[in-house]
């Protein structure tokens, strides 16, 4: 870690930005500010970068922070991401299916696969489901009523309900709708079926898309790279060092307070938790701190499992192709578990990403995922106990069939990792943004620093705009990123690219 300067302002003419948190958002905000001329410097609270996309080595092999795929289709963020891989990527075939009734199913849906497995009288009465929904719709704004009425309840409750309310501890009813306008728009039962039968002659919705591009080391080595340059630019990146809150004078930002002392600065930005940093405001209105002390996030339990690799004792073995060698435990890269027999909700399988993160190993490592909040049992078991509901998962899944393939176990919690939409969060948080519009050089990116359930693209995109804005080649709110679809694959491209130099 670089050392400390307390409450010491930069003697340079330079302004100076001070960035909370090193993953996505704030490391490419950061790079680009670095290039331009601005002092930055980086509080991170992990010992090492990447936030979320962070990979590390584990059992001899290369695994990230669960799955972490990148894709976009916008010029500039392409190139941004790919030249910080150093060239070494691979693009990887995607495969994702649903793993429901020990079954495993395509999504989206493929017309005679999903009549074979669900059976005809099922996907019949799937069918009779969608259309009861088109003529009378369900009514309200919440996950499950949009999911309802664009694929029928029996549908929903069958791929989409356990999941769901696994990943986020609250029933569907209560979940609002934009978690799933963010993540399923453009898709429905009606659309599925068309492209399962006649093919697909639209653009392949971007939570479905065929490939994406991954650096062969592990997810992290681009966020390792972006750090790198911007020390190279003379930038600082503190490690191991907690941010307690922003300071303000006249509702313009002026610093920060650590647990490492005060820093001054000019400009700050923030990717902490966003309730925690807006209560740290002393200049906020105090029933805009008591909104966002209400707002929540779902904290993740991620259990990786050394398993002995079938495809070590198959023919394959020794194949120089890696698409031949993939584990044949199952073939996706992750899948999603609607079983409530199981208490995991995704599983992902790093034997199927990269030969790179493998690192020669036959056993594969898979990560399977929990999510929890703070009072409930679960978040609080120790190690053992967790590995042991992950490897009974595996077992009664039948996803493994011997406890003896599996060789080690290893946790890793993650506090709040996901912003919860409880149904109608977006009134209070729009009061907050309005609030925080009356300061001036604070910024609030990333997944949870704008209370976002960004992807790492969203989260890049984000940091790529708060730089543009601050060296002022953009006017447009950042508050909305990946709150509407058109507007991240459509208009950024030809607005963003065009206002805003690619400095990549």
């Amino acid at each position: 870690m670089n050392k400390l300067n307390h409450t010491k302002k930069s003697e340079s003419k330079s302004p100076k930005v001070l960035i909370i948190g090193a993953g996505p958002a704030g490391l490419s905000a950061g790079r680009i500010l670095s290039q331009n001329g601005y002092e930055v410097e980086v509080f991170e609270c992990e010992e090492n970068v990447g936030g979320m996309s962070k990979s590390f080595n584990l059992f001899g092999q290369i695994v990230d922070i669960g799955p972490h795929r990148f894709f976009s289709k916008d010029k500039r963020l392409n190139d941004f991401w790919h030249s910080h891989t150093n060239g070494a990527f691979v693009s990887v075939n995607r495969l994702t299916r649903i793993f429901y009734n020990k079954k495993f199913f395509y999504y989206p849906l493929r017309g005679f696969d999903a009549l074979f497995k669900l059976g005809f009288v099922e996907s019949s009465l799937c069918v009779l489901s969608y259309i009861k929904a088109k003529i009378s719709p369900f009514q309200g704004n919440s996950f499950e009523s949009w999911v309802a009425n664009a694929f029928g309840y029996r549908l929903y409750s069958i791929f989409f309900k356990s999941y769901t309310q696994k990943l986020w501890g609250i029933p569907c009813n209560e979940l609002d709708s934009d978690f799933a306008a963010q993540r399923i728009k453009g898709l429905n039962l009606y659309e599925a079926l068309k492209s399962a039968f006649f093919g697909d002659k639209n653009k392949k919705h971007k939570t479905l898309v065929d490939s994406f591009s991954y650096p062969n080391l592990g997810c992290g080595v681009v966020y390792e790279n972006m750090a790198q340059e911007i020390r190279n630019a003379n930038g600082t990146i503190h490690t191991n060092i907690k941010v307690l809150g922003i300071k303000t004078k006249d509702k313009k930002a002026i610093g920060i307070t650590t647990d490492k002392g005060d820093f001054e600065g000019d400009i700050v930005i923030s990717s902490a938790p966003f309730n925690d940093m807006v209560c740290s405001l002393d200049e906020i209105d105090t029933q805009i701190k008591q909104l966002a002390s209400e707002l929540r996030f779902r904290n993740t339990i991620l259990v990786y499992l050394e398993v002995q690799n079938p495809s070590q004792k198959s023919a394959n073995a020794e194949s120089k192709d890696f698409t031949q060698k993939k584990s044949l435990l199952f073939r996706d890269n992750w899948i999603y578990v609607h079983s409530d027999d199981v208490s995991t909700g995704r599983i992902t399988n790093f034997a199927n990403w990269s030969e790179g993160i493998t690192c020669g190993k036959d056993n594969a490592i898979l990560c399977l995922e929990y999510w929890a909040n703070d009072d409930e049992k679960l978040w609080n078991l120790d190690k053992e106990k967790l590995s042991a509901i992950a490897i009974n998962d595996m077992l009664t899944s039948g996803l493994i069939k011997d406890k003896s393939q599996i060789k080690q176990s290893f946790v890793l919690k993650i506090h709040k990792s996901y912003p919860i939409y409880k149904r109608g969060y977006k009134v209070d948080l729009e009061r907050i943004y309005s609030a925080l519009d009356e300061f001036r050089d604070l910024y609030f990116i990333g997944r949870n620093g704008s209370f976002k359930y960004n992807n790492q693209d969203h989260s890049i995109l984000m940091g790529l705009l708060c730089a543009d804005k601050i060296l002022g080649k953009l006017d447009s709110t950042l508050w909305h990123i990946n709150t509407d679809y058109d507007y991240q694959e459509g208009k950024v491209e030809t607005e963003i690219s065009a206002k805003s130099s690619t400095n990549a």
